[in-house]
């Protein structure tokens, strides 16, 4: 008996100096990963809260409903992480945690299942495509309208184009509006100007009967046309919501890492973001009480300067249905810097209205921003 005990305790699996250096390590481990995971949940439901809670209540917080993905991938592989320490009422709690995202998941990320296939056109179906153009200059800051108006030329003709950021420079203007005329037997447009300069420019190839616009007091700025597809009459608003005031300099030092080593230029780019969120309140407060007074079924498009999980997004969203979710597939980011991880341009349209596709054109690189095209279709 006295010589299985002595083998017991010296078993070749290590001295128990080694076994409690493991146990150490475990600890440590466990105790690292549990202050990850409360700081990260926190930020998660703070994100999740976002779309609800105004940011002028929510100040600076409102900075974490932009990166809602990374935060629920970085919760996921936590409750991941606790399943393989068999830490079960923690995964457990992470898991009832995560579900409420796999609603949102859309928003942001869509599987393409059936929708490779080119919907039929017929005469109830109108194509869009929402545009900032950033004034027609590209990244080095040179005027590129050529390329804008062989690019017009190459592609499939749209039947209804939104541009945001239209014009800083007039010259060779009329160009463009040829290249629209060529595509359609008629072309219409209408512009809104501001400080002498078109902001906005809306092209159809549908007559546009009537227009308005609601100015954000050179604070972003909102136009709506109302055009006539055959008999059907649809309202276009056109958005260009104030700046997330991230400049060209901002993005690449955030997307190289050398912010991290600046944290008073950081504070200065989340104060921005969490200002200009506030900012924009008022005027997407006023733009959906337009909305919800128009008489006809419509489309909402343009930069909304706004992730999916925002106040401004939940606003106008609010039962109406977005183009991606409904037709889009992949990431949908629509802003070129921040590694692409952005989706601020968008095609909303409301429920009389169906969605036959959507797509993200990710070849362009003209502007910043990505050129979003849907079709949609009447559906009574």
């Amino acid at each position: 008996m006295s010589k299985n005990k002595d083998t017991y305790s010296n078993e070749p699996f290590g001295t128990p100096r080694k076994r409690t250096k493991r146990t150490f390590l475990g600890a440590l481990f466990v105790i690292i990963l549990l202050a990850v995971t409360l700081s990260l949940s926190v930020a998660l439901i703070i994100a999740y809260l976002t779309p609800y809670v105004s940011p002028s209540t929510f100040g600076s917080l409102t900075i974490v409903g932009i990166f809602a993905p990374i935060l629920y991938a970085a919760v996921l592989i936590c409750m991941l992480l606790w399943l393989i320490t068999k830490r079960w009422k923690t995964a457990i709690a992470l898991i009832v945690l995560l579900l409420p995202g796999l609603f949102r998941i859309s928003d942001f990320y869509n599987i393409d299942i059936k929708r490779s296939v080119e919907p039929k056109v017929d005469r109830r179906s109108v194509s869009l495509m929402s545009y900032n153009v950033r004034g027609f200059y590209d990244d080095d800051r040179v005027r590129v309208l050529d390329e804008y108006v062989d690019y017009f030329g190459s592609i499939d003709a749209v039947d209804v184009v939104c541009f945001q950021e239209f014009m800083r420079d007039s010259r060779g203007i009329s160009r463009l509006d040829s290249v629209m005329l060529a595509q359609h037997r008629h072309s219409y447009k209408n512009d809104v100007v501001e400080a002498g300069e078109v902001v906005l420019r809306t092209y159809s190839r549908y007559p546009i009967i009537a227009s308005g616009s609601i100015s954000g007091a050179g604070r972003g700025t909102s136009q709506w046309v109302d055009i006539v597809v055959n008999k059907d009459t649809m309202r276009v608003f056109n958005n260009h919501l104030y700046t997330m005031s991230i400049s060209e300099g901002d993005s690449e030092d955030i997307e190289s890492g050398m912010i991290l080593n600046d944290g008073d230029r950081m504070r200065s780019i989340v104060d921005r973001i969490a200002n200009n969120s506030s900012i924009r309140v008022d005027h997407v407060d006023t733009l959906r009480m337009v909305i919800d007074n128009t008489p006809y079924e419509h489309i909402i498009c343009g930069d909304f300067n706004d992730a999916p999980m925002s106040y401004v997004y939940g606003v106008l969203v609010d039962d109406k249905r977005d183009a991606f979710v409904e037709a889009g597939s992949g990431y949908g980011y629509t802003f070129r810097p921040m590694y692409g991880t952005l989706r601020i341009d968008y095609i909303l349209h409301s429920e009389g209205l169906d969605t036959k596709n959507y797509s993200v054109d990710r070849e362009v690189t003209l502007s910043d921003h990505l050129p979003v095209t849907a079709r949609v279709k009447f559906n009574k």
